[in-house]
C-alpha cells in the first residue's frame, strides 16, 4: 500500500505553482475568449474544422464551452493521478502536469481557432 504525500507539500511545490498558474492563466484566458466572442443564438456554429474535409461538426452555441470543461476535466484528473504518484515519481507528477498544460494551451488555441471560423 502506499502512503500520500501530503496534499499541502504537493501544492507547494514551485515545478506545480509554476504550472498550475500557467494553466489557470490560459483556462480563463479560453473562458474569457469564448464568453466575450460567442454569443447565444439560433444558428448553428461551427465547432470542428480539419484541413482534410473542412467543416465537420456543427452544433449549438454552447457547446463550443465543451473545450474549456474538457480542460478543466483533464488538469483535475491529472493533477490527482499526480499526486498519487508524487511519492513514487516525482517526475510522473511533473510530466502528468504539464501534459494537462501543454493540453490546455492546444485547447486555447482551438478556442481562438474556433472564434475566427465563426465570425
Amino acid at each position: 500500500m502506499s502512503t500520500w504525500y501530503p496534499l499541502k507539500l504537493y501544492l507547494q511545490r514551485l515545478p506545480n505553482k509554476i504550472m498550475f498558474g500557467i494553466f489557470f492563466v490560459l483556462h480563463i484566458l479560453t473562458w474569457g475568449w469564448l464568453l466575450l466572442n460567442i454569443r447565444p443564438q439560433q444558428d448553428l456554429l461551427f465547432l470542428h474544422y480539419n484541413t482534410l474535409f473542412g467543416v465537420d461538426l456543427v452544433g449549438d452555441w454552447w457547446k463550443v464551452f465543451y473545450a474549456p470543461l474538457a480542460g478543466l476535466f483533464i488538469f483535475l484528473v491529472n493533477v490527482f493521478l499526480g499526486w498519487f504518484l508524487f511519492a513514487k515519481s516525482k517526475f510522473a507528477a511533473y510530466l502528468l502536469i504539464g501534459i494537462a498544460v501543454l493540453c490546455q494551451l492546444f485547447l486555447f488555441v482551438g478556442s481562438w481557432l474556433l472564434v475566427f471560423l465563426n465570425v
